[in-house]
């Protein structure tokens, strides 16, 4: 199960611990850092990827509202804070939601839900729109990466299978998938397939676009885990 990261920013403890317990509480969040500034807060996003920054407004050194305005890239925020008069503000520099304190389970947890939402529509959309580059003797194509269902290895070259044709270009299996992301899972040492192309599973075999594919042993246990 994908857990989305989170970091609380706020100048009281107490406040940190109200947020940290309440995702606690939640399976798909995991909260990997708390600062009580906005220094510290800037520090630690520049060094990770963050999906959602729990921000309070009024804290030392750097508010909450200077620290959006500097922010790139930015994560999903949403406001903390027990000032309700910042929420025009907080809106301008398209915080995702505002919470005034002190927050109900109830109230988080809606907000929280949302976040989830547009996070899963936001991946969705990298994977559909994401591409690789294809070079076919002089050619390089531009494939989209949902389009794909089957890589199939043969000495240096590799097949890519789509629905509009078939491209051979001459590339190992594993320095291909290392520049592919999720959902494409090597099942044997020849083949690499889409997990979201699968008709069915038969033994040691998938099944795509009535093509068999053999299912090594050792990728077996990898593939039902990842269905």
């Amino acid at each position: 199960m994908k857990k989305y990261t989170c970091i609380i920013s706020d100048d009281e403890p107490l406040a940190r611990k109200v947020i940290q317990n309440y995702i606690e509480e939640l399976q798909d969040f995991e909260v990997i850092g708390q600062c009580k500034n906005g220094v510290e807060t800037e520090a630690l996003l520049s060094k990770s990827n963050v999906d959602v920054l729990f921000l309070d407004i009024q804290m030392p050194k750097l508010s909450g509202i200077d620290l959006l305005k500097i922010l790139q890239p930015k994560p999903l925020v949403i406001f903390t804070t027990a000032h309700p008069d910042h929420a025009v503000d907080a809106f301008e520099l398209d915080a995702f939601d505002y919470l005034v304190k002190p927050i109900s389970l109830p109230r988080f947890i809606k907000s929280i839900n949302k976040a989830k939402l547009r996070l899963e529509e936001t991946s969705s959309d990298e994977v559909n729109q994401a591409f690789i580059n294809v070079k076919e003797g002089k050619r390089i194509y531009k494939v989209k990466i949902d389009d794909i269902y089957i890589l199939q290895a043969f000495g240096d070259y590799v097949r890519i299978h789509t629905d509009e044709k078939v491209y051979i270009t001459k590339v190992t299996l594993q320095e291909l998938l290392l520049s592919m992301p999720d959902p494409m899972l090597q099942v044997h040492r020849s083949y690499a397939i889409n997990l979201d192309k699968i008709e069915f599973i038969e033994g040691n075999q998938v099944s795509i676009k009535a093509q068999k594919i053999p299912v090594s042993k050792a990728y077996r246990e990898i593939l039902l885990q990842q269905l």
